[in-house]
C-alpha cells in the first residue's frame, strides 16, 4: 500500500475505535478524580461518525449574539452616515452653488405644508437628533448584551495622551485631531463668507463708509455667525442623562471641559463681532446720534431672507429696537450675559464663590433668548437641536429629583470626609465610576454637587453610598450638621432629607473587561471612584469572560489620618482579597515622617469611624428615584422633534400664511419668534407630562417595599490586620514615583494591555500621562524588548 492508503486506513480505524461505546468497562478518570468525558471539539454519534460539539453549533443563544452584533453595527453604521450628511451640509453651507440649491429648495417647499421654515429645521436638526435617539438605542443594547462587552477599543492610541503639558491639560491624538477639524471648519466657514460678501459688497459711497470700514463690518458680521455653530454644540457635552458623548464612549464629567472649551471661543467670537460692529457705529458717530437709515444687504449664506444691519441715525442706533431684521439691543443683551457668565465661570471665581458660579449659569436662559431675538428664528433653527437635547434632560432631571430621600447612616472619618448611604431599588444598576449628583434642602435649596459612587450595585442592590471630603463651604457645613448629630448623643436621629440626580455613568463595563492587569492610582479623595471599581471587580468574582487578575493599587495621601479613607472598602482589602485577584497595595504620606506604620495604628484608625445610623419612620421614607431608561429617552428625543415640527406647521398656517396672501409686508419678527417658542412649549410640555405619567404607573405597578439593612465595617481581628498588611507596602515622608512604579509593572507582567485609571490633582495626571506616552513611544520601535502597553484613562471633573 503506499503512505497515503495507509494514512487513510489507519484514520478509519482511529474513528471506529473513538465510534465505538464502551459497554463493559467504565470511562476513565482524569488525574484530579472527576469523570473522563470526550474531546469537546468531537462528538460522538451512532455509526462511527464524527460530528462538531453542540457548542459550536449555531445554537440560539449564538444566533441571538450574532443578530445583536449586526444590529449594533447597522445601528453605528446608520449614525455615521447621518453625521457624515449633517457635516458635509455644515461644510458646503457657505459656498454659492449650496445657496443656489438651497434657495430653489426653499421655494419648493414653501409652496407645501411643510414650508421652509420645516425645510430647515429637517435638514439642521433631524440629523443630530436622529443619532441620539439610535445612539440610546445602541447603548441599550450593548448594556443588557455581557457578551457586547469583550470589544476591544478601536485605535487605542487615539484616545492615550499625546501632549502632556498644553494650557489646557493633558490632551489625547482624538481630542486634538477634532479641535484642529474645528478650527479648520471655522476658518473656511469665515473665508468663504467673507470673500463672497467682499465680492458683492455694496458701492461705499452711498453708504458714506470707508472702503475699510465696510470690510470692516462684513468681517465683523461673519465672525458672528461662526458662534453660531459653537452654540449648536455648546450643550451637548453637559447633558447628563442624555449624554450623546457616551456614544463615543466618552462619559459626563469628562466632556465637561468640552463645554469649556467651546464656551471661550463662542464669547470669543461674540465679542469680536460685537466689538467690531460697535467701533465701526462709533467712527461714525452714529453710535448715539440721528442720521437717515440705510441697511447693508447682504444674502444669507443658507436662508432666503436679507440680514439687515441698520444704521440709524434717526433713533439711537445701539438701543433701537428694528421691527424685521436683526434687533441690536437683543444682540447687546446676549453679549453682556454670556460675558457675565463667562466670568464668574473662571476657575479663580467659581471655586471662591461656588454659589455665585452657580447662580449665573442659569442666565443660559436669557442669552437663548435674546439670541433668538437678535438672530431670527432662521437662525435659531441651526442650533436647536443642541437646545432642545437639553431642555429634555433638564426636564427629566428635575422630574427625578422632585422626590426626596433620606439618608440611611453616615460615617464621619478622622480626615474630615462623611460617607452618606442611601436607599435604592434593587432595579436601579449604575456601572463603577458614575457620579450622582446631591442637594441637601437643609444646607442650600438650589445647589448641586456631584459625587463619585463608591459602592457597587452587583454587591448591594439596597443602598448606594458617596464620600464626600470638606473642600469648600457647602461640604463644611454638611460635615458640621452631621457631626453634630453624633455630639447630641442620640442613637437614631431624625433623617436628612435629600434630593439626587442620577446615577450618570458608562453603559457598560467595557472599560474594565477588557483588561487582564489594572493599575489604579489615587490621591487624596480621588480614591472614591476607584472604590466602586474594586468592589465591582470583587462583586463579579470571575463572572464576566474576561475580568482583571491583576490589579495595582497606587495611594497618596498628604496625612495620615486621610488613610481613614480606606476605611470603607477595608473588609474588601483585608479579608476579601481573593475575589480581588492578585492585589498590590501600596501607600504613600507624603507630609509626615515616622516610624513604619503598624496594624495596631491601622486598627486604631479604623475603630475611630464613627457611625450615625438614621430613624427609618422618617416621612421621607423613599428610596432614591431611578433615571429614565435609555429607550425611554430615545423615545422623548423622537417624539420631542415630531411635536415641534407638528405645532410650528400648525401654527404657521394659523397665524402667518393669512397675512402673507393679503399684504406684501413681511411680517414682524417677533411673530416668527413667538411661534417658535410655542411650539417648543408644546413639545417641552407633552414629553413632560408622558414621563410624569409614566412614572407614576410604574409607582403604582412596582411598589416594592426597601429592605433596610445597613452593612457595618467588618470586625477585623488584630492578627487579621497583621497578616494582610504586611503584605502592602506603606511609605513615609515621600512621593510616589510613578515612573519607576509603572515600568516595574511593566516589565512584571505578561499581559500585553494594562489599563491605568488616574484619579488624582494635575501633577498625578501629567506624571502618568508623561510616563505612559513615552513607554508607547518606544514599544513601538522596540518591540522585542517591552512587551505590554498601558492605556490610560483619568477619571477627573472639572466642577
Amino acid at each position: 500500500m503506499t503512505a497515503t492508503t495507509q494514512q487513510i486506513t489507519t484514520f478509519c480505524i482511529l474513528g471506529c475505535i473513538l465510534a465505538r461505546p464502551h459497554r463493559t468497562t467504565s470511562p476513565p478518570e482524569e488525574s484530579d478524580g472527576r469523570p473522563w468525558s470526550p474531546p469537546t471539539g468531537i462528538h460522538r454519534i451512532r455509526g462511527g461518525s464524527r460530528c462538531h460539539h453542540p457548542q459550536h453549533r449555531r445554537s440560539p443563544r449564538s444566533m441571538a449574539r450574532n443578530t445583536t452584533l449586526l444590529l449594533l453595527l447597522v445601528l453605528k453604521l446608520f449614525m455615521a452616515v447621518l453625521l457624515a450628511a449633517w457635516a458635509c451640509i455644515w461644510i458646503i453651507r457657505p459656498t454659492q452653488s449650496w445657496k443656489r440649491s438651497w434657495h430653489v429648495g426653499e421655494d419648493r417647499a414653501s409652496a407645501t405644508f411643510v414650508g421652509d421654515y420645516g425645510l430647515t429645521v429637517v435638514v439642521y436638526c433631524l440629523p443630530v437628533l436622529a443619532v441620539a435617539t439610535l445612539g440610546y438605542i445602541s447603548l441599550h443594547i450593548a448594556a443588557k448584551k455581557d457578551a457586547l462587552r469583550m470589544r476591544r477599543p478601536l485605535m487605542p492610541a487615539f484616545t492615550n495622551p499625546l501632549i502632556v503639558s498644553s494650557p489646557v491639560g493633558v490632551l489625547s491624538a482624538a481630542e486634538l485631531l477634532a479641535a484642529a477639524l474645528f478650527i479648520v471648519f471655522l476658518s473656511w466657514t469665515y473665508y468663504s463668507n467673507v470673500s463672497s460678501d467682499f465680492k458683492k459688497m455694496t458701492p461705499y459711497q452711498s453708504l458714506k463708509l470707508n472702503r475699510w470700514q465696510l470690510k470692516m463690518m462684513h468681517m465683523g458680521v461673519r465672525i458672528g455667525s461662526l458662534s453660531e455653530a459653537c452654540l449648536l454644540l455648546l450643550f451637548l457635552p453637559i447633558l447628563r442623562g442624555m449624554a450623546v458623548f457616551r456614544i463615543l464612549g466618552v462619559q459626563y464629567e469628562a466632556s465637561v471641559r468640552y463645554h469649556i472649551w467651546i464656551g471661550n471661543t463662542m464669547i470669543l467670537l461674540s465679542a469680536l463681532h460685537g466689538i467690531s460692529i460697535m467701533f465701526i457705529w462709533a467712527t461714525k458717530n452714529r453710535l448715539f446720534k440721528e442720521a437717515s437709515i440705510y441697511s447693508i444687504h447682504i444674502c444669507c449664506s443658507s436662508l432666503r431672507f436679507d440680514l439687515q444691519f441698520l444704521l440709524m441715525i434717526h433713533a439711537p442706533q445701539i438701543i433701537q429696537w428694528q421691527a424685521t431684521g436683526r434687533v441690536n439691543i437683543a444682540g447687546a443683551i446676549a453679549l453682556a450675559t454670556g460675558v457675565i457668565i463667562w466670568i464668574t465661570s473662571l476657575p479663580q471665581v467659581r471655586r471662591k464663590q461656588f454659589q455665585l458660579f452657580f447662580s449665573a449659569h442659569h442666565l443660559y436662559i436669557v442669552f437663548i433668548l435674546f439670541f433668538l431675538i437678535h438672530a431670527g428664528d432662521r437662525h435659531f433653527y441651526l442650533v436647536f437641536s443642541g437646545v432642545l437635547l437639553f431642555a429634555l434632560d433638564k426636564i427629566l432631571r428635575i422630574i427625578q429629583s422632585r422626590k426626596q430621600t433620606f439618608l440611611v447612616s453616615a460615617s464621619i472619618l478622622p480626615c474630615r470626609a462623611v460617607k452618606l448611604t442611601l436607599p435604592k431599588l434593587p432595579c436601579m444598576d449604575y456601572t463603577p465610576t458614575s457620579i450622582i449628583f446631591i442637594k441637601v434642602p437643609g444646607i442650600s435649596k438650589f445647589q448641586w454637587h456631584p459625587f463619585s459612587i463608591t459602592s457597587s450595585s452587583n454587591m448591594d442592590d439596597s443602598e448606594l453610598s458617596v464620600l464626600i471630603k470638606c473642600h469648600g463651604q457647602w461640604t463644611t457645613d454638611l460635615y458640621n450638621m452631621l457631626n453634630s448629630m453624633t455630639d447630641a448623643g442620640s442613637d437614631h436621629p431624625k433623617s436628612i432629607p435629600v434630593a439626587v440626580e442620577g446615577p450618570y455613568g458608562p453603559a457598560t463595563v467595557e472599560h474594565l473587561s477588557r483588561y487582564r492587569s489594572l493599575v489604579l492610582i489615587a490621591g487624596g479623595s480621588g480614591i472614591s471612584p476607584l472604590m466602586s471599581i474594586l468592589q465591582d471587580i470583587a462583586s463579579r468574582n470571575g463572572g464576566m469572560e474576561r475580568s482583571p487578575t491583576k490589579v495595582h493599587l497606587i495611594y497618596a495621601v498628604k496625612k495620615v489620618q486621610d488613610l481613614s479613607m480606606l476605611a470603607l472598602i477595608s473588609p474588601l482589602l483585608l479579608t476579601h482579597s481573593a475575589e480581588l485577584g492578585n492585589l498590590h497595595l501600596k501607600l504613600f504620606v507624603t507630609e509626615e515622617d515616622g516610624p513604619p506604620f503598624t496594624a495596631e495604628k491601622m486598627l486604631q484608625d479604623l475603630s475611630r469611624v464613627k457611625t450615625i445610623t438614621m430613624n427609618k419612620a422618617s416621612p421621607e421614607g423613599t428610596a432614591v428615584p431611578t433615571p429614565e431608561g435609555l429607550l425611554w429617552k430615545a423615545a422623548m428625543t423622537a417624539l420631542s422633534l415630531l411635536l415641534f415640527l407638528a405645532s410650528l406647521i400648525i401654527l404657521t398656517h394659523l397665524f402667518v400664511h393669512q397675512e402673507k396672501k393679503s399684504s406684501k409686508k413681511k411680517n414682524p419678527s417677533w411673530i416668527g419668534d413667538l411661534l417658535l417658542l410655542c411650539s417648543f412649549a408644546i413639545a417641552a410640555s407633552c414629553c413632560t407630562v408622558a414621563t410624569v405619567l409614566s412614572r407614576w404607573r410604574k409607582s403604582v405597578d412596582d411598589s416594592p417595599e426597601l429592605s433596610y439593612k445597613h452593612h457595618e465595617l467588618a470586625e477585623m481581628l488584630p492578627d487579621k490586620v497583621q497578616g494582610a498588611l504586611q503584605k502592602h507596602e506603606i511609605y513615609f515622608g515621600c512621593r510616589p514615583n510613578l515612573g519607576d512604579m509603572l515600568a516595574e509593572i511593566a516589565t512584571g507582567t505578561g499581559d500585553s494591555e494594562v489599563g491605568v485609571f488616574v484619579s488624582g490633582p494635575t501633577s498625578m495626571q501629567k506624571a502618568v500621562a508623561s510616563f505612559c506616552t513615552r513607554h508607547n513611544k518606544r514599544l513601538k520601535t522596540d518591540e522585542r524588548k517591552l512587551k505590554c502597553s498601558f492605556n490610560v484613562h483619568f477619571i477627573t471633573f472639572s466642577l
